[in-house]
């Protein structure tokens, strides 16, 4: 018996010490795996630049950090820099997991054959349950995935209402005959208000070109590609332009950074912009509740009664690269940024609408009084005629540059149209 006992402790003295030999190795494969989990993904983008946005970017980072373990390291540029710099990075060899881009940036990032298709890297049932299809569409090239949408709208007029109601306006224009008079009152209210301040100046410009050559009957091209700007509707808008400002009602020199800036100092009383106009009203120091007294959306006025509101379709995405070694980390990132949490804290201080279902069903997301004007003009937006071209920069330099000659007089209408279409012609 005493044998057996003896024998029982020295069998178990040896298991006893495997067992803690064991744990220990278990522990430090647990600790390497970490530290191997541990991942740092490099995020780019410009929204982060931005005075209105910084904040909450840091929060985002901030969240998924606490979330994941892993960290993020930011890396951003103006907007009218980020498509080029994204297409830099990534033929430097440099790391770039995860970006954010606009619908024009899209275009020109998916044609370079540098993004991953999500139906691969984060499941078709994910987008499909968590995404509308109109969404899902916008970031889709040929069946691929390329874009998951991160907030969707469209580019509208924005409306200063107290600035109308000083000059007699208790309700928005809805025709251009109307939208004229309004902007007459306001310029009679004297002072250094800028009636209207659309964009004059870089490829915004043409971007707020666009929905008003649109309102004319007119448009860039065909269906089939075809130049069709050389019209008597682009003669006619390009004529409405010349007008304005030789009536002081837009000014030249006037880009969105610009017109953001003066809007929120309440200097201008309409101007183009996205959902993101909210944001800098409230880094200005408006409180998020009180933004719709000093800018409300409204749809742009039409030529005659019964014509269709034009504006030009807005919305981010968030994309992966290919060439990451952190894909999986990169998808953590993007659902954290669609969450429910991160992404009512964005609508709240930016008044970029959400895009998941779940979201999209809050009570006060559908109640918002602010994103309710975009949600009308949304309705009937339009891509930007430049969305899909791989050489959209060009045919928008020559649209701006076209414009800026028949506004400062050095051609007539007609010629600065001809010279448009001819040098779209050439490309």
């Amino acid at each position: 018996m005493h044998g057996g006992g003896v024998k029982t402790e020295q069998s178990a003295a040896p298991a006893a010490e495997t067992t803690k030999q064991e744990e220990k190795t278990e522990a430090e494969s647990g600790a390497t795996e970490a530290a191997k989990e541990a991942e740092n993904i490099v995020w780019a983008g410009w929204s982060g630049e931005e005075e209105a946005s910084k904040d909450i970017f840091q929060r985002m980072m901030d969240t998924y950090r606490k979330d994941t373990g892993n960290e993020v390291t930011w890396v951003g540029w103006t907007w009218a820099d980020t498509a080029q710099q994204l297409l830099i990075r990534t033929q430097g060899g440099e790391q770039l997991d995860i970006a954010q881009v606009d619908i024009g940036i899209f275009n020109t990032v998916a044609n370079a054959g540098v993004l991953a298709d999500l139906n691969e890297v984060m499941g078709a049932d994910y987008l499909k349950e968590n995404f509308q299809e109109s969404a899902l569409a916008v970031g889709n090239i040929d069946g691929k995935q390329y874009g998951m949408p991160w907030s969707m709208a469209s580019i509208s007029m924005v409306y200063n209402p107290t600035i109308l109601k000083e000059a007699g306006w208790e309700s928005v224009p809805a025709t251009m005959e109307e939208f004229e008079k309004c902007l007459a009152d306001v310029k009679a209210l004297g002072g250094d208000v800028i009636p209207y301040a659309v964009s004059t100046k870089d490829a915004t410009c043409a971007g707020d070109f666009m929905p008003w050559l649109w309102t004319f009957g007119g448009s860039l091209f065909n269906e089939d590609g075809s130049v069709a700007v050389d019209s008597e509707a682009a003669v006619s808008c390009v004529k409405w332009y010349q007008d304005m400002l030789a009536k002081g009602y837009i000014a030249m020199d006037t880009g969105r950074g610009e017109a953001r800036q003066l809007f929120a100092q309440g200097k201008v009383a309409f101007y183009d912009d996205a959902v993101v106009a909210k944001g800098q009203a409230v880094s200005n120091g408006v409180s998020p509740d009180d933004v719709v007294k000093v800018c409300s959306a409204m749809e742009r006025p039409v030529l005659k009664d019964g014509d269709q509101p034009q504006s030009t379709m807005w919305g981010h995405m968030l994309v992966i690269f290919k060439d990451s070694e952190h894909k999986d980390a990169a998808v953590s990132l993007a659902k954290t940024l669609v969450s429910d949490e991160i992404a009512m804290d964005y609508f709240k201080n930016n008044g970029m609408p959400p895009v998941t279902r779940s979201a999209m069903e809050k009570d006060e997301v559908k109640n918002d009084a602010y994103l309710n004007g975009f949600i009308k003009s949304t309705a009937t937006a339009r891509l930007e005629e430049t969305a899909r071209m791989t050489n959209a920069s060009e045919v928008k330099s020559i649209v701006t540059e076209e414009l800026q000659y028949a506004l400062l007089g050095q051609k007539s209408a007609e010629q600065a149209v001809a010279d448009m279409a001819a040098r779209l012609n050439s490309l």
